[in-house]
């Protein structure tokens, strides 16, 4: 295979990557937020109740995720993707018919179970299954749907919500997962090859044995358990404002429109941050770039978290160039670390924690904020939680699986 067709299979396979998020993480999660006004307004609930749903949908989405990714591991991610994508088709529908709390968090809970199959980690391991050279790169362009998903989406859900309102916009909408199932269905081919994991394990795909050494030997190490930790601090952060940044600059107020655009605006930042960290990966080293994505998220936080309007803008700036970095890297560490033959149990299992503290942060901010009246609070927690994930990054270092029995617990005193 030549450069130039290299190169042209590297994007294609990215692009299904890209694609499957926009739609999947945009219709689920950034894009949604855009009719929380307007169901709050219609059903007077609180922002904790109405966030709940969140909580229910990124939590329930993390206990699944290392069984999903061990059937992902097993079985490739195509008919996961599938599967998931009419899933949210039928739940976005059933939106436009709720009329109850538990109608809203039995849609969220089935969202979950579709995400596990159709989102960033299914997405992940479908790229890096097929990606060996530029994976970097590759990585970031599919990961950058789920930023594409909040420009875009917004930009579909105002129009709908303005014209037709929020019940009939749902129905709109759930048209989208259908024709990406369709697109998925067609263009994605089964893949082999084998790769090294660390410098001691080799991994061969017809070796299904063999995943359950690399993920037995992958949680002994440190670094695997302070990934987990500083993502879930990470996601909790994240999550904490892009579910509640709506509801936030429409207190700061923001039109609906203005909103919406903001909204947009802060997914192109991420976006672009994303595309730049997963090509700069390629030449700098990530751990490195972790640390500053997590000082820049800090950073952002923290000025929301003084409450000064004129702030407002620059926070979300430093928010967005530090998430949309980190959301990549993140994911490129994992990669990078454990390899990709068992990518679907270790990523899985960090996946959990991350969707631990992304649904803690969703549900947390907005409770807070009813609590004290204002988002402020709720922002001083994200700003303690990034300062305790910009400590533990310093322990993320590059490590050397061996399958080896007897290396174990040189792998401990090695790291250490």
């Amino acid at each position: 295979m030549n450069n130039k067709t290299s190169l042209i299979s590297v994007i294609g396979v990215a692009l299904l990557g890209t694609i499957l998020l926009i739609v999947s993480n945009g219709l689920t999660l950034s894009g949604i937020t855009v009719f929380d006004e307007a169901i709050l307004t219609e059903f007077e609930w609180t922002k904790s109740q109405l966030k709940f749903r969140d909580f229910i949908n990124l939590v329930s989405a993390a206990l699944l995720a290392p069984f999903v990714g061990a059937v992902i591991d097993k079985y490739g991610a195509k008919k996961l993707m599938i599967i998931g994508l009419l899933l949210i088709s039928s739940m976005l529908f059933l939106y436009s018919k709720i009329e109850a709390t538990w109608q809203l968090y039995l849609i969220h809970f089935i969202f979950a179970i579709a995400l596990s199959g159709s989102g960033a980690l299914a997405v992940l391991i479908m790229v890096s299954k097929r990606v060996k050279e530029k994976r970097g790169v590759a990585i970031g362009i599919a990961l950058a749907g789920t930023s594409l998903g909040g420009i875009i989406i917004p930009q579909i859900a105002v129009p709908l919500l303005k014209n037709y309102g929020w019940r009939s916009a749902f129905q709109y909408e759930s048209l989208l997962p259908i024709g990406v199932a369709i697109l998925l269905f067609f263009c994605i081919r089964p893949v082999k090859f084998k790769e090294k994991v660390g410098e001691d394990a080799s991994v061969k795909d017809k070796d299904t044995g063999l995943n359950e050494v690399l993920f037995k030997k992958a949680i002994l190490t440190p670094v695997f358990w302070a990934i987990c930790v500083a993502g879930a601090c990470c996601f909790y952060s994240i999550m904490g404002l892009i579910t509640n940044l709506f509801l936030y600059l429409r207190e700061q107020d923001f039109s609906i429109s203005a909103a919406g655009n903001a909204l947009s605006i802060f997914f192109m930042i991420i976006l672009g941050a994303k595309l730049a960290s997963g090509t700069i990966a390629e030449f700098i080293n990530e751990h490195r770039l972790f640390k500053i994505q997590v000082f820049l998220m800090a950073l952002g936080a923290l000025l929301i978290a003084l409450g000064i309007p004129s702030l407002v803008w620059p926070a979300l700036v430093c928010y967005a160039l530090g998430w949309g970095g980190l959301y990549t890297i993140i994911n490129y560490i994992i990669i990078t670390t454990f390899g990709v033959k068992s990518a679907g149990k270790i990523g899985g299992v960090i996946a959990a924690f991350k969707g631990l503290g992304a649904g803690l942060g969703a549900w947390m901010t907005g409770l807070i904020s009813d609590w004290t009246g204002s988002y402020n609070m709720s922002f001083w927690v994200v700003v303690m939680l990034l300062a305790t994930a910009f400590l533990i990054s310093f322990l993320i270092k590059p490590i050397t699986l061996d399958t080896s029995e007897c290396h174990r617990t040189h792998v401990w005193r090695e790291w250490w």
